[in-house]
Parts: C-alpha cells; sequence; structure tokens
C-alpha cells in the first residue's frame, strides 16, 4: 500500500512523492545531486550530514551497492529523495540493494518525487532546511522544522571524523585533520605509498608539530566551515610549519585562516560533472563537488604579512566562483572541489601532486 511523503519548509512550500515505506520524520538542508552513478559513495560520504539529497537521476540504485564503495562506514544523510529506487538491483559487484541498505539503518527514503520540479524551485530559491514524513500531518513537520539544527552554523564536522584515534609512530607519515575524511581521500594516498594518521579536529598546533609529520592534508566534511572557530585558529598557527593541502571544507578552513571570507552559496554544487579551470593549466577539470558554502573571490593576488603571496588557484566555469587558493610561499594551498574524484572522474587526481612534491623537497631537505 503506497503512502503519501512530504516535503514540507518553514513557508509552507511542499513537495509530494509515495512511497510503500515506514519511517520516522526527519530535518536537513534539501540539495540536489545531479551524479548519474556513485550513489554508494554519496550516500556514505560525511559530508552529507544534516542534508537532505534529491538525486536528479531517473533511477537510483540500478547497480546495488557494494563496501567497496563507502566513504564511511555507514549512510550519513538524513534522507534520499528520487523519482525511482531499484529495489531489485543487478549488477556481478552488489552486496545488496541500496534500499535494503538504507533500510537497515532507517535512513528515510522515498521515489515518487517529481525531482525536476524540486530542482528548479531549489535553483531559483536556493537551498533551505526541510521536513520529511510519511502519512503525517504538515503542521508536525513545520513545528519539528522550527526546533531543527539549521545548516548555518552547523559544527557537525566536529565530530563527523572517526573519533578519537590513538597517534603512534607518526613520524613521516601524512596527518589527516579529520572533520570528515572520506575513505578514497585515504586510498589515493595509499596507493601512491603514503602512510596517514588521522588527526582530531581541535587537536593543539603544538601537538601536531611534535608528531614529526610529513605534511597535514585538511580534510573534507560537513557543515558551516565558519562555526570552527578553533580549528581555524589552530591552522592560522600552522600554515608555513609544514606542507598543507586542504581539500573542500578544509579549503574553505585554509581559506578563513587566511582572513578570506566564506560565504552561503544559493543551491551549493553538488555532482561529479562540474568543470574547473586550474591556474598554469591549459585545459579543464570536471570534478567532483558537493559543498553548499564558497570562498568568496579576490580580484588580485593578496601579500598576507606572516603567509607570504595569496592567490587564486582554481575557478569554477559554471558560475565563477572560487574552486582554490594558493599559498606557495608557505607550501599550503587547497581546492573546493573532491580531487579524489569518489565519485567522478580521474581528472582531479593531478591536484594531490603538488602537495606530494613539498613533501619530498622538505624531506630532502
Amino acid at each position: 500500500m503506497y503512502k503519501q511523503a512530504l516535503l514540507i519548509n518553514k513557508n509552507g512550500d511542499e513537495f509530494l512523492g509515495w512511497t510503500t515505506e515506514v519511517f520516522k520524520p526527519t530535518t536537513g538542508e534539501l540539495i540536489f545531486n545531479t551524479a548519474m552513478t556513485g550513489f554508494v559513495e554519496i550516500l556514505s560520504d560525511p559530508s552529507y550530514i544534516n542534508q537532505m539529497i534529491t538525486f536528479t537521476s531517473s533511477h537510483v540504485g540500478n547497480y546495488g551497492m557494494s563496501k567497496d564503495d563507502f566513504e564511511s562506514n555507514e549512510p550519513k544523510i538524513e534522507a534520499a529523495i528520487a523519482n525511482s529506487f531499484t529495489y531489485q538491483p543487478s549488477s556481478w559487484r552488489s552486496e545488496k540493494s541500496i534500499t535494503d541498505w538504507l533500510r537497515e539503518y532507517e535512513i528515510p527514503f522515498s521515489g515518487g518525487f517529481d525531482v525536476r520540479a524540486i530542482t528548479t524551485y531549489l535553483r531559483d530559491h536556493g537551498s533551505n532546511m526541510y521536513a520529511f514524513g510519511v502519512d503525517v500531518d504538515s503542521n508536525d513537520l513545520v513545528e519539528m522544522l522550527n526546533k531543527a539544527r539549521d545548516i548555518v552554523g552547523d559544527n557537525s564536522a566536529l565530530s563527523a571524523g572517526k573519533g578519537k584515534t590513538k597517534v603512534q609512530n607518526a613520524s613521516g607519515k601524512i596527518g589527516v585533520l579529520d572533520l570528515g575524511a572520506k575513505e578514497s581521500i585515504i586510498n589515493v594516498l595509499s596507493t601512491k605509498k603514503y602512510e596517514t594518521v588521522l588527526i582530531e579536529p581541535e587537536t593543539n598546533p603544538d601537538t601536531i608539530l611534535s608528531l614529526g609529520l610529513s605534511g597535514l592534508l585538511i580534510s573534507n566534511g560537513p557543515g558551516d566551515p565558519r562555526s570552527l572557530t578553533k580549528v581555524i585558529e589552530n591552522i592560522k598557527e600552522l600554515i608555513g610549519k609544514l606542507p598543507i593541502f586542504g581539500i573542500c571544507l578544509g579549503h574553505q578552513i585554509l581559506s578563513l585562516a587566511c582572513g578570506l571570507k566564506v560565504n552561503k552559496l544559493e543551491f551549493g554544487h553538488h555532482g561529479s560533472n562540474h568543470p574547473v579551470k586550474i591556474k598554469g593549466l591549459k585545459k579543464a577539470l570536471i570534478t567532483s563537488q558537493n559543498h553548499g558554502f564558497s570562498v568568496e573571490n579576490f580580484d588580485e593576488p593578496i601579500e598576507h604579512k606572516d603567509y607570504g603571496i595569496i592567490d587564486t588557484y582554481a575557478t569554477n566555469l559554471n558560475d565563477g566562483s572560487n574552486e582554490g587558493i594558493s599559498i606557495w610561499d608557505s607550501d599550503a594551498y587547497s581546492v573546493q572541489f573532491h580531487p579524489e574524484s569518489g565519485p567522478g572522474t580521474t581528472d582531479g587526481l593531478q591536484i594531490f601532486s603538488p602537495f606530494l612534491e613539498m613533501i619530498k623537497e622538505k624531506h630532502a631537505s
């Protein structure tokens, strides 16, 4: 028996779907993702904490799921919205259906939605917080939404990682400041024969420096980077003291530490086909992206009294927004997109090269 699924925001704007599922109502920022594959990676990405994903692809989960594609140990989203979900996948890699997987972790999901209407609405009016439920009164959902944690000011990144880890024998390894780091980032470094150690987000900079790390990677993560004040202050103390590479949220953290501004985007960048121009490259990269905040553009290079020249490193070719900064005088840089390409093309893998080259140079000296 089909039941009515309801999405509603504080203004009372509604979208209706149909489902056979029963689940508890939930809240989150409603966004849309244009990827046509990589559903398992997306659903298990910690960067999606406190967000509900609308998939623009017609069918979600037709090849099922495999643990080899996990970006974390479980689904991290608040809910999944689609036109249709595949309950009986077809692939030799499939271990179970995405619907069984979401049901196992009690993650709300529903098909039957007009995802084109949702996407058009979000593009025109911007992403904002929604409540989602089945056979529930709209007034109850709005009341629930009024008490929900907003994505603006959300500091979920402090607890999005793997939690407390014992840092032992870290000398010479790459430290990963774990704000919700994706497994594929770790895997890229591993395939290049670099060992990594996870570091808790608010670890004291003196403690980090005492570990003898070869470099520091500031990871991706969920929420509002402006809320991570202690992390930002710590990074200020680390710039110029060891090679630093920031990815996604890590890019925003590095930028804020340099005094740059970060703003909320209208509807964010969520997908695996975003073109980006890298300074010095004569071709565009097709990149995987997932962010709702962006570093404010600056027209000319900035000379920082402590860090040296700060310059634009990458630019989004769709809307011209900032996609990266470089601080080569201090052996630091960052990108807004996901160079580890999980999911997505492999275009971005080359963006790890400057970081690894800096590490080799430091080690040689």
